[in-house]
């Protein structure tokens, strides 16, 4: 299908039972079997990785309605909260009680065109692309801080810009390789440029990027675990499938990782460039950078997202990715102390042997390795009427029974 006039609206730099231990060393480089352990699927508990698991219902008002598909983020004492319907919320941690709506729509000083936008952790900062590489800048109170001008954009429609923090001063930046310009990362600060590396990806970029070389763009929306997928073709016939909401950075304690779009490392930021940490066996189901634009690729892995914490590594990849027809995402988890990797469909999420209640699957972690999933209050409320017994749930459970349908999402926190 062709694409509608609001996604041209976008800035360019969206455009864009059994288990195998993997704990064998390769030179200096840990690897984590994935492609073992996807040989033999399992069923993955909840036991296995957690010892806590906490339920925060967020407030519900007639004027704080949560719209569809939110998604969640954590700094600090509060819980973002952000929905497709262009809102960002801001709850408290502990209760859910409503804190703060988080910027705005508009062109006027304070305003932005988008409420995601990323998260900077370390300081409670929000930024909102204003365009341009300009964003509005807020904390998790609400307060509008000011605006941030980025140091480098990516130079035509290539791929996609990420950013991220590596500490409370300086803030990072990955950029796709372009026609003049090889895949690298940025660290700056304020407006000053610090550093910049490759990022062992493309040299050059082997797609146009220019909008005039395009035939044709299919969107298709929360095709993949939430993500949605752009489909680019271009008049030569090359064709290259984006992820925009693909994030190549997490952060584990005072470190920052970092793992490059068809390249199976990962990498330590640091201020003097990347150092390899770790690597990712796919063994026959790699896929090779020179298939990258290769939309009949079939059996190849292709790793989405990163979670991780100083007790497991959480990977999120999809199998057949340009495939409809084909297309499945998993789950796999590396335990560190055994080496031990589990893989189980990603439909399926954890078990939830804890307390049993519906399984796990979040979507966020944070630096101090607390992970965090939001559930539709439907979703609750639907759980229960298929289970209406509830003597032997947990106090904490049982309480989830008063949500209806028409409430808030219930914040799901993993320790």
């Amino acid at each position: 299908m062709k694409i509608n006039s609001f996604y041209w609206a976008l800035p360019l730099s969206i455009w864009l039972g059994c288990s195998c231990s993997s704990s064998i060393k390769k030179g200096e480089l840990e690897t984590i079997a994935v492609g073992s352990a996807y040989s033999t699927l399992t069923t993955i508990k909840a036991s296995d990785y957690f010892q806590h698991i906490t339920y925060i219902p967020l407030e519900t008002t007639d004027s704080v309605l949560v719209g569809n598909a939110p998604s969640i983020r954590l700094a600090g004492n509060r819980l973002i909260v952000s929905s497709a319907q262009k809102q960002c919320f801001s709850f408290n941690k502990s209760d859910g009680r409503f804190v703060a709506s988080l910027g705005h729509i508009g062109n006027d000083p304070e305003g932005c065109w988008e409420l995601t936008g990323w998260l900077d952790a370390e300081n409670g900062y929000l930024y909102f692309s204003k365009g341009d590489g300009v964003s509005a800048v807020y904390d998790t109170e609400g307060n509008f801080i000011g605006t941030s001008k980025e140091v480098e954009l990516s130079e035509g429609l290539f791929g996609i810009d990420s950013n991220d923090y590596l500490d409370k001063q300086i803030r990072v930046k990955h950029l796709p390789a372009s026609a003049t310009k090889p895949d690298r990362i940025v660290l700056y600060q304020d407006t000053t440029l610090l550093a910049s590396y490759p990022s062992h990806g493309e040299e050059k970029a082997t797609v146009s990027g220019n909008q005039a070389d395009i035939e044709s763009i299919a969107v298709f929306q929360q095709a993949l675990m939430g993500h949605s997928m752009i489909f680019i073709r271009y008049k030569n016939g090359d064709e290259m499938g984006l992820i925009p909401t693909e994030h190549p950075f997490w952060h584990v304690g005072e470190k920052l990782y970092f793992r490059e779009y068809f390249n199976d490392t990962i990498y330590q930021v640091t201020k003097e460039g990347l150092v390899p940490e770790r690597r990712f066996d796919f063994g026959a189901m790699k896929w090779k950078r020179e298939d990258r634009y290769d939309v009949q690729k079939d059996e190849a892995i292709y790793p989405l997202e990163v979670m991780e914490n100083d007790r497991f590594l959480w990977l999120r990849f999809v199998v057949n990715l340009y495939r409809q027809d084909k297309r499945k995402a998993y789950n796999a988890l590396y335990l560190k102390e055994t080496g031990e990797v589990k893989v189980a469909a990603y439909e399926e999420g954890l078990e939830n042997d804890l307390n049993g209640f519906l399984p796990l699957q979040p979507t966020f972690v944070t630096a101090d390795g607390e992970f965090a999933q939001i559930i539709p209050a439907e979703t609750i409320a639907e759980w229960f009427e298929e289970h209406p017994d509830v003597a032997e749930l947990p106090k904490e459970v049982k309480a989830l029974k008063e949500i209806t349908a028409e409430d808030n999402p219930v914040v799901v926190l993993m320790k």
